[in-house]
């Protein structure tokens, strides 16, 4: 908890740094993994919803301040984000699984993780 300005004013540094370094790579992973034909809607609801927690996160800090709820917010996100963490464990494909990374990319696997073309070498010596 910050007891002073210069405490509270680098922890406001800390979140907003881990915040503009989040937001690019969830949209790049974003217009990878969704499809062509909904990446449009998909990237549209994603930065409405940012826009909208943009606005609501000053009112609701502070109300947490004024009301001296800290101890009910950080157990309120401490919840969400383990709830976040189980759904993220139980609901994503592992992307290092040698058969998933064949079916995204046409190419076969060997037992070191190196991966070489179905068609034979990319290119050719003669």
């Amino acid at each position: 908890m910050a007891f002073n300005i210069p405490t509270l004013a680098f922890a406001v540094l800390c979140i907003s740094t881990g915040i503009a370094l989040s937001r690019p790579t969830f949209m790049a992973g974003l217009s990878v993994e969704v499809p062509q034909a909904r990446r449009g809607d998909v990237m549209g609801a994603i930065q409405s919803r940012v826009a909208v927690t943009d606005i609501a996160r000053p009112i609701v800090a502070g109300f947490i301040l004024g009301l001296g709820l800290y101890g009910v917010w950080i157990e309120a996100v401490v919840a969400i984000a383990l709830t976040g963490a189980f759904i993220a464990y139980t609901r994503l494909r592992r992307d290092d699984d040698p058969e998933a990374i064949e079916a995204r990319t046409d190419t076969e696997t060997s037992a070191h993780g190196d991966s070489a073309p179905l068609d034979g070498p990319a290119s050719s010596s003669n």
